[in-house]
Formats: C-alpha cells, structure tokens, sequence
C-alpha cells in the first residue's frame, strides 16, 4: 500500500536486491511496479555493479529521466526500461 502511495504522489521507489530469493523477487517487482520505480538484482561479488546502479538512480534523483538517458550505462538503461 505505502509503495502505491509513493507512486501517486510521484515518488517512485529503487529496489536492489542481493541473492536471488523468490520471494524477495516478486515483492521488490511488485513495490517497483505500483510506485512507477524500478527493480534491479546484483551479484554479491559485483561491487561495481551495484555502484553503477547507485549512480544511475542519483543521476535520475538529480535530473529525471534525461539525466538518466545521459548515463548511457546498462544499469541506467534497465532501469530506464521501467519507468512508467
């Protein structure tokens, strides 16, 4: 419900999730999903990754979507991928 009313009032949310439970899948798709966010999963042995991420997600905080566009990275571009 919170995550619903994050995304009607424009706020949507980020979600990375380190392993791979099922579970925890389908719940951080599905709060990505109602607050128009995005959902992403990194391997716990790609710090890197998870920085890239963490980079597109502050560049889209900054400027929106262009600024997310001007990354040009693939974490930038899946996570542009599921914006709504």
């Amino acid at each position: 419900q919170k995550a619903g009313e994050l995304g009607l009032l424009g706020c949507p949310i980020f979600l990375f999730q380190e392993g791979r439970d099922p579970t925890v899948e389908r719940a951080f798709r599905e709060f990505a999903r109602v607050s128009k966010g995005a959902y992403a999963r990194f391997d716990t042995n790609a710090p890197r990754e998870l920085a890239a991420l963490l980079r597109a997600v502050a560049a889209y905080a900054a400027g929106g979507r262009p600024a997310l566009r001007l990354q040009q990275s693939q974490s930038a571009k899946l996570l542009l991928e599921q914006l709504h």
